[in-house]
């Protein structure tokens, strides 16, 4: 639950920081603007200076009252020098030429009138455009006239067509500041009301984001967090210790790198973290999250990769697989002990830090030779960086030295067992699966080995030519991008969708599982084969580290 409320605090903090960043922005555009710059009549003439007396009405006003008997009132007013009866009754308001007595009409020539007695600005008309509505003017969606200025400020003045009126004037300023009021308001209609289901789910977020904050608050009091004397976690020590012990969550109970053995009489309960990462089997052996118990006398920590040692590879050879994974081969001038499945962790130089991404090893045990796939993480848009490992490691030339920590890892070959070896994979996964798959199949007497491995594209199946000609493997490629495939005959879809049709004609006792890919298809892989009810104890998976 706490990992739930972890997640959604950070999604919730980072909506509200969002908007709190416009409301600030908009509000000092505000401040700078003041109102009349911001209200689009910087050319605005207030009023229509006529007499009334000049522009005497050629209708007698009984003769309205008995045209509309339920008259409210009658107003006379003058437009652009036409007398203009404004007649109120129940329902409606009428709009009457004072000379003529018919209903109000409005041309063009009178709409351009009426708008020049309303500016004192610079421009002359540059055109006058018969429109219906405007989204410029709230509410109104009637036939009119939009009449436009050649001045600096690119002025808009609105006629209605029934009525005569001069509706409001509107510039590239006042666009600037609706749009700034849209965004501080949330009210994208243009109403520029607080009273609206978006500033309501805002009020929503920001309830919960206090309340979920609160319960962290508390949870991390309980847990000793907030206590300067707090004894550190485990994972903090060994880090403090310089033990060799992986991590790529910085502690947060999300990658399950860090794991230990604990020794003792009364083992700490799981946490919700390690259920979720570890099976019932690790768990009841003993192995624990570092990051998610404190330092305790009462027990004794053993590291499973207590053979991790700081090793300096030096680039060897470097060749492409795909469009976008590149397959990288180091060479140590010491032995390194490692199995099959494990990684190292690659220590990446980025400005004025080191940073740390972990790689599998994708061949069998060679004390002296290491290969390693890389997926290219190109930049996905123009002001986010592409991915700091991946770029330093493929752009690094034949004869470069990089320093790496382990090796790390338990993704390694059941053992004991005759059941067969269901590989699952996808994209850079292919690593780790291909260096179990060549182990097994290296044995005398090899088990059975079905690989599942998917891609978007026919030209990213990596190692598909050995894959094709390995015997002692039963080997299903799947392209799930159909439409850039169409000579493709073999298997389309998600992989894990053809494993699982696969998977339901087998005994799933009689299975041991290995799945390693993008989270989205990992996640998918795992709920799959927990609804095809493969024993938790008999399912490895590496997930990156993500």
């Amino acid at each position: 639950m706490m990992r739930f409320f972890q997640w959604l605090h950070r999604w919730v903090s980072l909506i509200l920081v969002i908007q709190v960043l416009l409301w600030l922005v908009s509000g000092f555009y505000f401040s700078l603007s003041g109102h009349h710059g911001m209200s689009g009549h910087q050319y605005l003439e207030h009023g229509d200076h006529a007499m009334l007396s000049d522009v005497s009405p050629g209708v007698d006003i009984a003769d309205i009252r008995a045209r509309y008997p339920d008259t409210e009132t009658v107003r006379l007013h003058s437009t652009a020098g036409i007398p203009q009866f404004i007649v109120t009754t129940d329902d409606t308001t009428h709009y009457l030429n004072g000379i003529t007595g018919d209903l109000w009409h409005t041309d063009p020539e009178l709409a351009k009138r009426i708008a020049l007695a309303t500016y004192n600005g610079p421009g002359e008309v540059a055109a006058v455009t018969a429109i219906q509505g405007s989204d410029e003017i709230l509410d109104w969606n009637d036939a009119g006239y939009r009449i436009d200025l050649e001045d600096d400020l690119n002025t808009r003045i609105y006629i209605d067509a029934a009525s005569g009126q001069m509706l409001n004037h509107r510039n590239t300023p006042w666009t600037i500041a609706d749009w700034a009021f849209r965004l501080h308001f949330m009210d994208y209609t243009g109403g520029r009301s607080f009273n609206h289901l978006l500033i309501w789910s805002a009020g929503l977020f920001a309830l919960w984001f206090s309340l979920s904050g609160l319960i962290l608050l508390v949870n991390n009091f309980a847990k000793g967090d907030m206590n300067p004397r707090r004894k550190p976690t485990m994972l903090e020590q060994l880090q403090r210790e310089q033990k060799p012990v992986a991590s790529s969550c910085g502690g947060g109970g999300t990658c399950g790198l860090c794991k230990v053995t604990l020794e003792g009489e009364r083992l700490p309960e799981p946490t919700t973290a390690e259920k979720v990462l570890l099976s019932e089997s690790e768990l009841e052996g003993g192995l624990r999250l570092s990051c998610q118990h404190r330092v305790d006398d009462r027990y004794t920590v053993k590291l499973p990769d207590h053979n991790a040692a700081t090793v300096t590879l030096e680039l060897a050879e470097k060749r492409l697989l795909s469009p976008s994974i590149v397959e990288l081969t180091f060479k140590s001038s010491e032995a390194v002990e490692y199995q099959a499945g494990q990684f190292m962790q690659f220590c990446i130089p980025h400005r004025e830090q080191v940073l740390t991404r972990h790689y599998s090893m994708a061949t069998p045990f060679d004390p002296h030779r290491f290969v390693f796939t890389v997926r290219q993480m190109p930049s996905p848009g123009d002001k986010i960086p592409p991915g700091i490992g991946s770029t330093y490691l493929c752009a690094l030339e034949k004869g470069a030295m990089v320093e790496t920590i382990g090796p790390f890892g338990d993704f390694v070959l059941s053992q004991g067992n005759q059941r067969t070896q269901l590989f699952i994979g996808g994209g850079a996964g292919i690593a780790p699966l291909r260096a179990l798959l060549q182990t097994e199949l290296a044995k005398a007497q090899p088990r059975d080995c079905v690989f599942f491995y998917g891609a978007r594209h026919v030209s990213e199946l990596c190692y598909r030519n050995e894959f094709t000609a390995a015997t002692g493997v039963s080997y299903i490629p799947v392209i799930s991008e159909s439409e850039e495939n169409r000579a493709w005959t073999g298997a389309r879809g998600f992989v894990h969708e053809e494993a699982q049709a696969w998977i339901k004609h087998q005994n799933v006792e009689q299975l041991d599982v290995y799945v390693c890919g993008p989270p989205p298809m990992l996640k998918a892989t795992m709920a799959m084969l927990a609804e095809a009810g493969v024993p938790r104890n008999q399912i490895r998976f590496d997930d990156f580290g993500i």
